[in-house]
C-alpha cells in the first residue's frame, strides 16, 4: 500500500467561516437522454424518493435528495452528453463489495477497479445504464 504525504495550505483564517466562499457540493447533475428512466433507476438503487420538474406539461428534470446533496437529472443536449468526460462523484458506502453487487444487480457495469486503498478500503467506478459514471468508496468487510 502506498501512503502519500498530505500537505495542507490555507490562504485565509479558518476561524472566520464567512471567508469560505465554497462551502461544499450542493448538487450533482446527470445529463441523460431519458430523465424518467434514469431518475427511476437511481431512485430504486438508492431507495430514495424522487421529484419531477415540468415545463409546459413536459418532464424537464428530476431530483433525488441524498443527505445534503441533490442529484439532478437533466435532459442531455448538444453541450452536455452522458459519458466519462471529467469529474466523477464517489459514493461513500458501508460495505464496498455489497454495494458493488447491489449496483450490478440494478444494471450498473464495472468500469475501473476495484482498487484497494488505505485503511482497508476499496474504490471503483461504474457505468449506470444511461452512460454516466459514478464511483464508490468504502470498507472491505470480510
Amino acid at each position: 500500500m502506498v501512503v502519500y504525504p498530505v500537505t495542507t495550505y490555507y490562504y485565509f483564517d479558518l476561524r472566520d467561516r464567512n471567508l469560505l466562499m465554497f462551502k461544499g457540493i450542493q448538487a450533482i447533475f446527470f445529463f441523460v437522454d431519458d430523465v424518467v428512466a434514469a431518475a427511476t433507476w437511481y431512485s430504486k438503487l438508492l431507495n430514495a424518493p424522487l421529484k419531477y420538474f415540468h415545463t409546459d406539461n413536459e418532464i424537464r428534470g428530476a431530483l433525488i435528495e441524498v443527505g445534503s446533496i441533490d442529484m439532478f437529472f437533466h435532459v442531455a443536449d448538444e453541450k452536455m452528453r452522458p459519458g466519462n468526460a471529467g469529474q466523477v462523484a464517489y459514493w461513500r458506502v458501508n460495505d464496498f463489495y455489497q454495494a458493488v453487487d447491489h449496483a450490478q444487480k440494478h444494471g450498473a457495469k464495472l468500469y475501473r477497479g476495484p482498487l484497494t486503498i488505505e485503511e482497508n478500503q476499496a474504490i471503483c467506478q461504474m457505468w449506470d445504464p444511461f452512460g454516466n459514471l459514478f464511483g464508490m468508496q468504502g470498507l472491505i468487510l470480510v
